[in-house]
């Protein structure tokens, strides 16, 4: 059995919350969705994930658009980068891309769909080629951007800015769970098609947080969870 923990959109700004919720339950990892600095600067990267890890619990991490220059290397420095890269962990395998499709702000973490598709594809397809059904794993995309058209893209006007190549990826590998951010206001769990969960966390100032416990590798509960309770 494996306890993950998501949180996203970190900005900078801590929350006391989370030290208080991973010293008061049991949980094996924490994985950060992205934007972990407002733009910088790259220390709290350290700051923050090693008092995280000061909780007795495994980081994982990917950038977001907000994250500047270097922060794979700032991750890498005391945790993992999971940008564009694949990890077991325990009966779940963790598929990374971080950074967003391209938004109005002109932000430094952008990327063009076209390649993100190309890149998401790749790198469920080469798990999906070596892919043991006799030894069932939960399949978990880690994203910053959401997929497009779904309850964790929509912003306030009611319009959906996600990424229609995450969405693609998604639709032709189907993994169990996609875990993304970025749209700070679309706090949500919903579901694509009847194969994939997709669940946006929110900010974490606002106390927004993803639990999934990993039963084992065909089974496992997901929901969303507020630190301050």
């Amino acid at each position: 059995m494996t306890k993950i923990l998501a949180i996203s959109d970190v900005h900078g700004e801590e929350n006391e919350n989370l030290y208080t919720y991973l010293n008061n339950n049991d949980i094996d990892l924490v994985l950060i969705l992205g934007d972990i600095t407002h733009f910088g600067p790259l220390d709290f990267v350290e700051t923050f994930i090693n008092k995280i890890a000061d909780c007795d619990v495994d980081v994982i991490a990917i950038p977001g658009n907000c994250d500047p220059k270097g922060i794979c290397n700032a991750i890498n420095e005391v945790s993992f980068c999971l940008h564009n890269n694949i990890i077991a962990y325990g009966d779940a395998i963790l598929f990374g891309y971080g950074g967003s499709n391209e938004t109005p702000f002109n932000t430094p973490g952008e990327i063009q769909d076209n390649k993100i598709y190309g890149d998401v594809f790749e790198l469920l397809a080469n798990y999906d080629y070596v892919y043991n059904d006799k030894v069932p794993k939960v399949k978990i995309l880690v994203t910053h951007a959401p997929p497009y058209n779904t309850e964790a893209d929509r912003i306030e006007s009611g319009e959906h800015v996600g990424s229609q190549g995450i969405l693609k990826s998604i639709h032709e590998f189907e993994p169990q769970i996609n875990l993304c951010g970025h749209v700070h206001e679309a706090k949500s769990l919903s579901k694509i098609g009847s194969t994939t969960d997709v669940a946006n966390p929110g900010m974490l100032k606002d106390n927004g947080a993803v639990l999934i416990d990993v039963k084992d590798g065909s089974n496992y509960d997901i929901s969303i969870i507020s630190l301050d309770e």
